[in-house]
């Protein structure tokens, strides 16, 4: 049988036969040799090439003679005898194992291995080919070198693949196993010996270099955008998850699309003018912020809500600025829109919402205004950023102190700072300081505004009183506190305790049910407490807030004041339980806060200028309240005149007030008009009840000294120990008769102690079978009725 390996067609060996060197066996209908069936490795044969193309010695190709080449320059480099190309050859070399090694890393390694197909392919240094059989016999008969050759190879051969020679990074940790000489080879001094390649061919050579180096740019960069392609892909998922998860940070609300210097409607000089007016006019109305702080652009930086909200509350005060406070305010409602819409939160933004409400325009009925939404929103975000938490280091808390707190309280200082976008700042330091402070400044401030609003609308009560409140009473006395502070603490101590207050005088009403107990002792009980919850916050804050000589309280504050009183009477007016002694207390002291509280705004004009819409619903709720009351007095009292005279004082003040500038459209504008509209309403059904004026009473039988000397302890409750502001009041004659109303008191111009005489002298008290005000009805701000509060004055 002839043997059928001559007829099969000449075909190359493959390539784990050529690594062996040994003859590859294989039959024509076979893809793989006998060797590679042997090993179950893939059997590769490339073209058969019938010999060594003209003029090349150099049997080796592919991954095999660029190994070769790179071991004799290596070579020539040790002895010596290298030439420049040599040189420049390792010094490539070098620099692309070096980029190699910086670029991997421990994720994305073996697709690194994979992504780069042509950093050292067979052609890219042709300049280290050696055409001297010299060369090539003396590599193979070195020990270092066969050496060397074998380290880079696998320690089974038989398991390499053609992939190890398209892998350039692979060939290059494969090469990087050879030992390069750690001198520098630049001081040697090689034989040069010239080139045997012509012209043609040497501008060929480099013209493929520069085409290798575009490709491994090209490469470079492709893996690197696979990298990062995949790095995202697997990170993705845990990113969403991690931000879903993360602890509250704050959103700000900035950028050139919204920033009011940006966008034209001021200029940074304008900015620092009503930053200014802001921080000096009113600063004493709207409590929480510090001007050392809160800088034009320190504020642009955080919100531009705040940032507009700052200068449009100036515009709208200053004369000539009408078309700034318009564009000004346009602004305001936007961002304060879009807050809700994009889900800001910053402690800036809630500092913004409660600089918007003391001005807020009137809506289309008095209760649609956005005072209510402004002040949920700011509680909403306030609470989601822990302004109500007292900041207090974990260590402390851990370290098993005395202190009676618990974490749920408290907040460490470095997470409150890294919530606020702030924790590179070192919360010991004078800024970090301030900066937490103003944080505890902005929910004490929120908690005296949601409950003034709500004293004044007749809410229930939305903002708790945490721990800040509790322990708020030293706050103001800080080396870094602000003149405000002291104010704004005076206020949320009285509002903090009123509850209590409260809470005392009924159960007072209560306990008398079922004792036959006298009903002027309860009367007296129900005054001492009441008389001494306020004389203990007069001593305590009269000193430190009051102005002058005198230590007087600024208007704005003793309206406050003497608003919380009357809000403690309406709260317990003709309460069910309650005798008959304490009835008559309850609305002759009522009456007599009602009247201070329209006096303090008559005297305190000047300073009232920038009097906030809820502080207009106090003074309007206590004429109102006057008017309702006064016209229950007995017999041919004039008291109710007076009364009527006094609310219409009041309301030229509110009317003045509220149109302090043609662009002001003040809410006090408004009430001022409908309180004079009503009294004149009450005169004239009051005359037409009673088909002649009212007759005037004779003063003369009541001197001013009786004052201290009733028997019934509503005299002594009727004065509320509240200092009227501006200067020392002259005593006129108690029973100086008005221009308005002729034959009334002039209330506005008396002092406490006046107003407690009239309002005791025989004939002005009330009718005992008047019941007609519930607790409930008192209570709320519903109660005013304003359609039908003319039916009060009869």
């Amino acid at each position: 049988m002839e043997d059928p390996q001559p007829l099969r067609p000449k075909q190359a060996a493959c390539l784990v036969c050529r690594r062996s060197k040994i003859k590859c066996d294989y039959s024509p209908h076979e893809n793989k040799c006998k060797r590679c069936i042997q090993l179950d490795s893939e059997c590769v044969r490339p073209t058969f090439h019938a010999g060594r193309q003209k003029g090349i010695k150099n049997k080796r190709k592919g991954l095999d003679k660029a190994l070769y080449q790179i071991e004799q320059a290596i070579k020539r480099s040790k002895s010596g005898e290298h030439s420049s190309e040599d040189d420049k050859a390792i010094g490539n070399l070098q620099a692309l194992l070096e980029g190699s090694r910086n670029a991997r890393s421990t994720t994305a390694s073996s697709h690194l291995r994979r992504g780069s197909s042509q950093f050292n392919s067979p052609d890219h240094n042709p300049d280290l080919s050696s055409d001297d059989d010299d060369d090539e016999d003396e590599l193979d008969n070195t020990p270092d070198s066969s050496h060397t050759y074998m380290s880079l190879h696998h320690h089974n051969e038989e398991s390499l693949a053609i992939d190890d020679a398209e892998n350039p990074l692979q060939l290059l940790a494969r090469a990087s196993n050879l030992q390069l000489s750690p001198k520098p080879i630049s001081g040697l001094s090689p034989k040069q010996p010239g080139p045997r390649a012509g012209r043609k061919k040497q501008q060929q050579q480099q013209q493929r270099q520069q085409q290798q180096q575009q490709q491994q740019q090209q490469q470079i960069q492709q893996i690197q955008q696979l990298q990062q392609r995949q790095q995202a892909e697997h990170s993705d998922e845990d990113l969403e998850m991690q931000s879903f998860f993360t602890s509250v940070r704050v959103n700000l609300d900035v950028g050139d699309d919204i920033d009011p210097i940006s966008m034209g409607l001021v200029t940074e000089d304008e900015a620092e003018q009503l930053f200014a007016f802001f921080h000096n006019k009113l600063a004493h109305t709207r409590w929480g912020l510090d001007p050392k702080i809160y800088t034009p652009s320190f504020t642009r930086a955080r919100s531009a809500f705040l940032c507009t909200s700052i200068m449009a509350a100036s515009a709208l005060f200053l004369p000539s600025a009408g078309a700034l406070s318009k564009r000004l305010s346009s602004h305001c409602k936007t961002l304060a829109h879009r807050v809700l819409t994009k889900r800001h939160k910053s402690v800036e933004i809630v500092l913004a919402f409660m600089v918007n409400v003391p001005w807020l325009f009137p809506g289309q009925h008095s209760t649609d205004d956005e005072t209510c939404w402004y002040v949920n929103m700011a509680t909403t975000i306030a609470i989601d950023l822990s302004l109500h938490k007292l900041h207090v280091p974990m260590e402390i808390l851990g370290s098993g102190s005395n202190m009676a707190l618990t974490r749920g309280d408290c907040l460490d200082p470095r997470t409150a700072l890294a919530m606020d976008g702030f924790g590179q700042i070192d919360h010991t330091s004078d800024l970090g300081q301030r900066l937490l402070r103003r944080r505890e400044r902005c929910w004490i401030a929120l908690f005296v505004l949601e409950r003034g609003m709500s004293l004044a609308r007749g809410r229930p009560y939305t903002v708790p009183v945490t721990r800040i409140i509790k322990d708020c009473d030293q706050w103001h006395r800080s080396g870094i506190a602000d003149p405000m502070d002291g104010h704004l603490v005076s206020m949320a101590v009285l509002r903090r305790d009123l509850d209590g207050l409260l809470n005392t005088v009924r159960a007072l009403c209560d306990g008398s049910q079922g004792i036959s107990t006298d009903g002027g002792l309860i009367a007296q009980s129900i005054q001492s407490a009441i008389e001494r919850f306020f004389d203990q916050w007069l001593t305590e804050w009269g000193f430190s807030i009051g102005t002058g000589p005198q230590r007087r309280l600024p208007p704005y504050v003793e309206i406050l004041v003497t608003h919380t009183r009357l809000s403690t009477y309406g709260g317990v007016i003709n309460h069910p339980t309650a005798p008959m002694e304490v009835r008559q207390f309850f609305r002759t002291a009522g009456l007599s806060s009602a009247v201070t509280v329209m006096r303090a705004a008559v005297q305190g004009e000047a300073q009232l200028q920038s009097i906030p819409n809820n502080t207009t619903i106090m003074v309007s709720f206590a004429a109102c309240f006057a008017l309702t009351l006064s016209a229950y007095a007995t017999g041919g009292s004039n008291l109710a005149p007076s009364i009527r005279n006094l609310i219409e004082e009041t309301a030229d003040v509110l009317e003045r007030i509220g149109s302090a500038t043609r662009h002001r459209n003040g809410l006090a504008t408004l009430y001022g008009r409908y309180l004079r509209h009503i009294v004149k309403q009450a005169a004239t059904t009051a005359t037409t009840v009673d088909g002649q004026p009212q007759a005037t009473m004779h003063h003369h039988e009541a001197p001013l000294h009786r004052a201290s000397q009733l028997s019934t302890p509503s005299a002594v409750a009727a004065s509320p120990h509240v200092n009227p502001m501006g200067p020392p009041v002259s005593q006129p004659p108690p029973y100086m008769e008005s221009q308005i109303w002729p034959g009334t008191f002039q209330f506005s111009s008396m002092s406490d102690d006046q107003i407690a005489e009239v309002l005791n002298q025989p004939g002005n008290e009330f009718d005992p079978s008047f019941a007609g005000l519930s607790w409930e009805d008192m209570n709320t701000f519903d109660w005013l009725s304003w359609p039908n509060l003319a039916e009060f004055g009869s």
